[in-house]
C-alpha cells in the first residue's frame, strides 16, 4: 500500500467513524428489540427519548376461543419526522406470529426486523394471535419508535376475553337480545359470532348460503340469558356471502358475512 493511499484513508477515517456512530446513535436498535412493553418493562425504549405524540391502537376482536387463531392490527401514528421506525409487540398469555413485513418474531414478541420498519404515517401492522388452552383473559402490549430523532411511546394496552373451546360460552348479562357482527369479515376459513340472549328459552344460530339454503346449524340449545360466542367454520364450503341468523323466543335477527378463500 502506497504512502499516499494510506493518507487518504486516515483523511477519510473521521468520516468512516462520525457514519458509524451517527447510524448507531439515530436507531439504537435496527435488528430489532424485545422486552420493552408494559408486559414485563416500566422504562420502555430508554435508549431513546418518550414523546407522547408518537400514538397507536389495537384492534381485533374482544373476545376469542381458545386455540383459534385470529387477525390484530396495531396503527401507530408517528410525530413528525423520519427515519426507520421500530416497535415491540408482546402478549400476556397466548401466541403471536408474523403478519406485516418488516415484523419478526423473537423471544416471543414481534418486533421490527433490520435496518427498522419503512417509514409511513400512520403505519399498520397487522399480527396474527392464537388463543390459550385455558379461558380467562389476555393482553396486547406494544411500543413504537421513531428511528432518526429517537423518540418513542407507550401503545394502550389491549384486553379481550378468551372463552371456552367448546365453541359457546356465557360470559356476561346483555342489556338486550342482538347479534353481533361476525369477527373477522372477510374470513377465511373460520370466523367467531357473537350473540346475546335477554330471556332463557330455546335459542338457534344457523348459516344459510347465498341461495338461501341452510348449511349449518351452530346452535340448538336452551341459553339462559348471557353473550354467548359460537365459530364458524368455512373449511368445506366455498368463497362467497352466507347469512347467519338468530332466533329465540320467537325473534329473529339475521346478519351478512363473506368468505374469501
Amino acid at each position: 500500500m502506497t504512502t499516499k493511499f494510506k493518507l487518504s484513508l486516515f483523511k477519510f477515517l473521521p468520516l468512516f467513524l462520525a457514519v458509524f456512530f451517527i447510524s448507531k446513535s439515530v436507531f439504537a436498535y435496527p435488528g430489532g428489540i424485545t422486552g420493552r412493553t408494559h408486559k414485563t418493562s416500566t422504562s420502555g425504549c430508554s435508549c431513546h427519548a418518550m414523546n407522547t405524540a408518537i400514538t397507536g391502537q389495537f384492534s381485533g376482536p374482544t373476545t376469542v376461543v381458545t386455540g383459534q387463531t385470529y387477525n390484530f392490527t396495531l396503527t401507530i401514528t408517528m410525530a413528525s419526522g423520519s427515519g426507520y421506525e421500530g416497535t415491540d409487540i408482546a402478549v400476556k398469555n397466548g401466541t403471536l406470529a408474523v403478519g406485516s413485513s418488516g415484523l419478526q418474531l423473537l423471544n416471543g414478541e414481534l418486533t421490527h426486523s433490520s435496518p427498522g420498519l419503512t417509514y409511513s404515517n400512520p403505519k399498520v401492522l397487522t399480527f396474527s394471535y392464537t388463543a390459550p388452552s385455558t379461558p380467562g383473559t389476555d393482553t396486547l402490549y406494544a411500543n413504537a419508535v421513531r428511528g432518526y430523532s429517537g423518540a418513542w411511546n407507550w401503545m394502550p394496552n389491549y384486553g379481550f376475553t378468551v372463552t371456552s373451546a367448546t365453541g359457546i360460552g356465557n360470559n356476561s348479562t346483555p342489556v338486550s337480545f342482538g347479534l353481533e357482527q361476525n369477527f373477522p369479515n372477510p374470513f377465511n376459513p373460520t370466523t367467531q359470532i357473537i350473540y346475546n340472549i335477554d330471556q332463557r328459552g330455546p335459542v338457534t344460530l344457523k348459516i344459510y348460503d347465498i341461495l338461501g339454503q341452510e348449511v349449518s346449524t351452530l346452535v340448538n340449545d336452551n341459553n339462559e340469558p348471557g353473550s354467548y360466542v359460537a365459530v364458524f367454520n368455512g373449511d368445506n364450503f366455498s368463497s362467497g356471502v352466507y347469512f347467519y341468523k338468530l332466533t329465540s323466543n320467537g325473534r329473529v335477527v339475521t346478519k351478512q358475512m363473506l368468505m374469501i378463500k
